[in-house]
């Protein structure tokens, strides 16, 4: 007899009935590996940028040593409708974890925000520069931004740019966060300050939104006592109803360019802007982001007849009323500090 040969249809047969068999088997592989792994305890922030295809993000996870499998993981991101699932932003990863996990917390974990703090007092070049120091934006964009005559318009402000404007507080950023909207947040933040604590109380003072911010800002850098601001605040409010020039160092050294740290006579007597000793009005605008205590203190400053302070070099300061008074304090203050240092 002859050697049996299969029709084609029995070969397709088997087949189909091989390839049924196979797909259990194919399908317990794969869900084991998606589950191989073993949390080492430690984690890793990634940050996975706008735009990024599917490919993109595996390779990015997998150069971050997130993801062991790549071909495996996107396979899964595919599957799943990873096109639609996956965000952009900084993620927290547990090193060793399986592919599930990490799935799970590329799709529906919190991102990853850093605490940025502005200390009162700071002006905008300080806060720029922590920002680019934390890696949170690009700190010559955000000056460029705040110190916009524009930017100070899209706020209504009638101000040369938004110093001032940035509330000192504790912002979460996240580090996809727009260098414009970092600054929105600040900004939103003094308004909303304002509008619960300030806004009735500045309408009463009869003063521009603008001018007692710009007070507030040279009361924040003349103290960081709170029980003096409304002391310091007095001061300056006498000085300005009789038409006295501020005399502000902080204000003069805001209009210096590269200001050195040493205050000079020339530089006193330099035509700026904001030198408020040339000058016998207050500056243009604020020199620096004042607190909530510090608005306050211009808005309801102490009831006095001050018209000089001077520092006694221990956090606290010395007031009088009279020239005469003044000046015999900083002969005294003088003398007490050159003992101290052991000069004659």
């Amino acid at each position: 007899m002859g050697r049996r040969i299969d029709s084609p249809k029995g070969s397709i047969r088997n087949v189909l009935l091989l390839g049924g068999a196979l797909i259990p088997i194919v399908g317990i592989l794969l869900f084991f590996l998606l589950l191989q792994g073993t949390p080492s305890g430690k984690t890793k922030d990634v940050l996975i940028p706008k735009g990024l295809s599917l490919r993109a993000v595996t390779d990015v996870l997998h150069q971050e040593g997130i993801v062991q499998r790549p071909l495996l993981f996107r396979l899964l991101l595919r599957v799943t409708r990873g096109n639609k699932n996956v965000r952009a932003g900084e993620f927290k990863f547990s090193l060793g974890a399986n592919l599930l996990h990490t799935l799970k917390t590329l799709y529906y974990s919190e991102p990853v925000t850093h605490p940025l703090t502005i200390p009162e007092g700071w002006n905008i070049k300080q806060i720029a520069d922590l920002i680019g120091q934390q890696q949170l934006g690009d700190s010559k964009k955000f000056a460029a931004l705040a110190l916009s005559q524009k930017s100070a318009e899209r706020y209504h402000l009638q101000a040369p740019h938004l110093e001032g404007f940035l509330y000192p507080d504790t912002y979460l950023i996240s580090r996809l966060d727009s260098e414009e909207k970092i600054l929105e947040q600040m900004v939103n933040r003094f308004f909303q300050e304002l509008n619960s604590r300030f806004k009735d109380k500045i309408q009463k003072s009869g003063m521009t939104l603008e001018r007692v911010v710009t007070l507030a800002s040279i009361v924040e850098k003349e103290t960081g006592n709170p029980q003096e601001r409304p002391l310091i605040a007095s001061v300056f409010s006498n000085r300005l109803k009789k038409g006295m020039r501020l005399q502000s160092d902080p204000t003069t050294i805001y209009g210096i360019d590269n200001f050195n740290g040493n205050l000079t006579k020339a530089d006193l007597q330099r035509m700026t802007p904001y030198n408020t000793y040339t000058i016998p009005a207050l500056p243009p605008g604020p020199i620096a982001s004042p607190g909530g205590d510090a608005i306050e203190a211009v808005l309801n400053p102490a009831q006095t007849d001050y018209l000089f302070f001077v520092s006694n070099n221990n956090g606290s300061h010395l007031f009088s009323k009279t020239y005469a008074e003044h000046t015999r304090f900083v002969k005294n203050f003088q003398i007490n500090r050159n003992r101290q240092k052991g000069n004659p």
